[in-house]
């Protein structure tokens, strides 16, 4: 028998032990459903989709009352905004505003707050379709107390993902297209944030109370009111027959120790519709506060029978709790 020599027994030795290492080199206890980068197909469009949410860039921090800031990008390059800095009394968390909804009321009553040129959207949109959903999300080991949590998530046929998250933790999708995404998208709002418009507030039940009640009187006058003290909460009480005082989210109003009024204002507005819509049908989503329109706000319009014959009509009220802030900003209420 012939002896192997030195070189050939290492590089054989070398062979078997790289088939051996392959073979069980895998963690039984780790899946991933991501594929490698370079086994995905690049997909490309030239055309960009109707009327759809692309990307929502979103921030929340419950520290110190709650903050929001929210921000949308519509398939036709205009983005949307809100922020809101409020610790009021929240009606009913249950019926909280959901994304879409907020981006319906924000284009529906308010202005962009900046455009993406469409060539630079489209470059954006075609990363986008190229993340794959199933990639590892990887967190760095930093954290950090009370930062609040931001994210950035895309809309992927319809499922939301999520390619970045900063603020407690900071991490991002192990996904080439997710990396490039997030550096386009960066890039185009570095491009306005010098000329991008404030954003709109958009109060709901998930930031204060609001809700809509039915009124006992009639009311002629001073339809729209913001109370600011103790005596135009009790003059709108007697005006309407509506009970605020006695609703716990109202019970610090007065307080002689812990006024809500030293931070809070009570807007409202008295609205007629026809008897045969339900409390419902009438009840305000939002009370909106932007350059181009201060007041409540529906996702979707009370319908009206459009006939022309006389229905008997119904009083009601719209009242929210909104900041404290200068009350200028609320002119618009009244326009």
């Amino acid at each position: 028998m012939k002896s192997i020599k030195l070189p050939a027994l290492i590089l054989l030795t070398s062979i078997l032990m790289s088939a051996l290492c392959c073979g069980c080199s895998k963690d039984p206890g780790t899946t991933t459903t991501g594929k490698p980068d370079d086994a995905v197909e690049t997909k490309t469009v030239d055309k960009l989709p109707e009327d759809e949410i692309l990307i929502i860039r979103d921030y929340k921090n419950y520290a110190e009352g709650y903050q929001s800031d929210i921000t949308f990008v519509m398939s036709d390059g205009s983005v949307y905004s809100s922020r809101e800095y409020f610790n009021g009394y929240s009606s009913d968390w249950e019926y909280s505003l959901s994304d879409e909804d907020r981006a319906a009321l924000l284009k529906k009553y308010t202005l962009p707050v900046a455009e993406i040129p469409e060539e630079q959207l489209l470059k954006i949109y075609n990363s986008m379709i190229n993340i794959d959903p199933g990639a590892k999300f990887a967190y760095s080991e930093e954290t950090a107390c009370d930062a609040g949590t931001g994210v950035t998530k895309v809309n992927l046929e319809g499922t939301w993902i999520k390619t970045e998250e900063y603020g407690d933790r900071n991490g991002e999708l192990d996904n080439r297209y997710a990396r490039k995404f997030n550096d386009l998208l960066d890039g185009a709002f570095d491009s306005f944030r010098k000329t991008r418009k404030d954003p709109a507030n958009v109060y709901s039940s998930t930031e204060t109370f609001i809700e809509t009640f039915e009124c006992t009187k009639t009311v002629s006058k001073d339809t729209k009111r913001i109370i600011t003290n103790i005596d135009e909460l009790k003059a709108f009480e007697k005006d309407t027959g509506i009970d605020l005082q006695n609703n716990e989210s109202f019970e610090k109003f007065g307080d002689p120790d812990y006024d809500s009024f030293r931070w809070c204002y009570i807007a409202v507005e008295i609205v007629v519709y026809p008897k045969y819509l339900s409390l419902e049908d009438v009840s305000a989503d939002a009370f909106i506060v932007a350059d181009n329109y201060v007041g409540f706000g529906y996702i979707n319009d009370p319908v009206i029978d459009p006939s022309e014959d006389v229905v008997e009509q119904k009083c009601y009220c719209h009242v929210v709790q909104i900041p404290d802030n200068d009350s200028g900003i609320y002119d618009g209420f009244f326009m």
